[in-house]
């Protein structure tokens, strides 16, 4: 991460996951071990939140500055544990270095309105084999509102190189959705046999912490995902041509355009991928941070349409969770590129064909409304049926007096009657 964007290719696998249900449990009288112990049993290296650093070592105060003036964001940090100094934490900090240059670009490219970023979390570096290759993952996670972002980088192990642009073409290649074989930590000593895609692996180790430290008082049962691909490289000879071989696919017409609007580097981006090239050496970071954070908020958008339309279930909450987001793709506190990449997430196929799907969910569940208003309303007018029948009966001594029948005739007729027509009103109903 540390090292030139001009040197190598960038390569970063992304998925966005949305926790859809969750089961609660039985309270537990059971306390967790403490919170540093928690950390280390699923590998997580440290938990941000908006002014405090839990590590395994402890926890460190800070304090985040933004100067919108300068452009610049600064940190303060301060020492919980009177037995420690901030040399103490040299790791930790260096460590969560990235966390810093994103809370910088958000502050530039998202309007903290309507996107907030609650919780970033820093996980261990782990190995894991991918068709018999060593493969290092370096992994990044946060919360964005109220999802889950993991986005990690690949390196092999045995040369120290990253993953390069070239090598991850076609579904074959997609290590966001290839099985790993087996995984090992880097303070264990052997690999151990696991099947599992490296964003579940991840997901799974922090979802695992939560629920510890919330004293295992619930359980995730459903979540949804949708994943992502982020390149940052030198030059592209043929960009079209790229887009079409990652994604594998050759018959597709696809619409690129430069996003960005200045000179320092140039932003594609489509469904499920997002390049940045020609990058100017003085905007490596800017370019590597602030368009990764667009790509968040396409999956961010992509992610709500297809909850949207395939998880939520009533009219009400359909509508209100659509009106949110269309609310959402008219920010004013943005830069240009960020309406930019709005303007051109709203112009790519998914979003078009969620955008009709969602339109055609809300009249279908208009008319399923309607249908089972009528039925309620016919439940109701043969309950009222049912009771003018009852208030004929207790007339049948009235006109036994008046018309000097029987009873027993009056109530043959009487029921008849009722039976007969109602027969008949039913049956026109049913066919309306």
């Amino acid at each position: 991460m540390k090292q030139s964007r001009k040197e190598q290719d960038c390569v970063v696998f992304m998925t966005a996951y949305k926790i859809n249900e969750s089961k609660s449990k039985f309270f537990s009288f059971k306390k967790e071990k403490g919170k540093e112990n928690i950390l280390k049993q699923f590998h997580i290296e440290s938990i941000a939140t908006e002014n405090k650093l839990l590590t395994q070592k402890g926890i460190l105060g800070y304090k985040r500055n933004f100067d919108p003036y300068k452009q610049l964001t600064t940190f303060d940090f301060e020492i919980k544990q009177k037995d420690k100094t901030l040399d103490d934490y040299k790791d930790e900090i260096d460590n969560v270095a990235w966390i810093f240059n994103m809370s910088h670009s958000i502050e530039l490219i998202l309007d903290d309105r309507f996107f907030k970023i609650p919780f970033y979390i820093t996980m261990e570096r782990f190995l894991v084999t991918i068709n018999n290759r060593v493969l290092q993952v370096d992994p990044l996670s946060f919360f964005m509102n109220d999802m889950l972002f993991v986005n990690y980088e690949l390196i092999d192990y045995k040369t120290g190189v990253p993953l390069k642009k070239d090598e991850i073409f076609g579904r074959n290649n997609n290590y966001n959705i290839l099985q790993t074989e087996k995984i090992c930590y880097f303070n264990e000593n052997e690999f151990e046999d696991k099947v599992d895609k490296i964003s579940n692996i991840i997901f799974n180790n922090i979802s695992g912490c939560l629920e510890k430290v919330a004293n295992n008082k619930y359980q995730i049962d459903s979540y949804s995902f949708v994943h992502n691909i982020f390149v940052v490289t030198d030059k592209l000879k043929n960009l079209q041509k790229y887009f079409l071989d990652v994604l594998g696919v050759n018959e597709i017409e696809i619409s690129l355009k430069n996003i960005n609007n200045n000179h320092a580097f140039k932003y594609y981006s489509q469904e499920y991928m997002g390049v940045v090239t020609d990058i100017d050496s003085n905007c490596e970071q800017q370019a590597f941070f602030d368009c990764q954070l667009l790509e968040i908020m396409k999956m961010y958008f992509m992610l709500k349409q297809i909850i949207n339309f395939d998880i939520t279930n009533d009219l009400e909450t359909t509508i209100d969770k659509q009106l949110e987001l269309e609310r959402i793709t008219y920010l004013t506190k943005v830069p240009i590129i960020t309406l930019n990449a709005i303007e051109n997430m709203k112009q790519t196929n998914s979003f078009k064909l969620y955008e009709k799907a969602i339109k055609f969910k809300v009249s279908y569940l208009k008319i399923y409304q309607e249908k089972r208003k009528n039925k309620n309303s016919l439940l109701l007018n043969i309950l009222l049926y049912i009771l003018a029948f009852i208030s004929g009966i207790g007339a049948i001594p009235v006109i036994h007096n008046i018309f000097g029948l029987s009873e027993k005739w009056t109530f043959v007729i009487l029921s008849v009657n009722f039976i007969f027509f109602g027969f008949l009103w039913i049956k026109s109903e049913m066919k309306k």
